[in-house]
């Protein structure tokens, strides 16, 4: 027989099972959707004369933070800190684990607000015909890129084996 201090207990490591899982969610999302601009975007770039490359590197620096992107990106960050507070407090099952993804998933949004935000700033004045500009930039840019990316995909796949983790062990117990 459960009781309803069981009930509540068992209610709130579901909650944060769905957060974590969330997170780990937003989290690739957001990785998968840089991981475009290393894997195509930027050489794509690279490929057209300088003045459309850094013209069309503006045009996305200005809709970026517009757009959809904005919701994984800043969720994922959001919601793993109330992970990460949730998981200090209470140390629910694969407590560890979630920090680890915490971590991870605000140091990737931590590269954005730190190192892409401004650089896209500066960016935006930009020389159309600055050759050197648009080097300096796009090579800077894609190599942290690169560690967001990263980041982000590391932190997912450790946030996803720790919203995982007190499932199996509950469906094992029940065998």
């Amino acid at each position: 027989m459960t009781t309803t201090a069981d009930s509540t207990s068992s209610s709130g490591a579901v909650a944060f099972e769905i957060l974590v899982g969330v997170t780990a969610l937003g989290a690739v999302i957001a990785g998968g959707a840089l991981f475009a601009f290393s894997a195509f975007v930027m050489p794509a770039l690279s490929s057209i004369p300088v003045p459309s490359a850094i013209e069309s590197m503006q045009a996305i620096n200005v809709a970026a933070p517009r757009s959809a992107l904005m919701v994984p990106l800043m969720g994922s960050a959001l919601t793993a800190a109330v992970c990460g507070v949730w998981a200090v407090i209470a140390r629910p099952a694969g407590w560890v684990l979630v920090l680890v993804g915490v971590v991870g998933t605000i140091a990737a949004f931590a590269v954005t607000a730190i190192y892409h935000v401004p650089r896209n700033d500066a960016f935006a004045s930009a020389d159309l015909a600055d050759a050197a500009a648009w080097q300096s930039y796009r090579t800077g840019w894609t190599l942290w890129n690169h560690v967001r990316v990263g980041l982000y995909f590391a932190s997912g796949v450790v946030l996803a084996i720790a919203a995982a983790l007190p499932a199996t062990r509950s469906a094992d117990a029940a065998l």
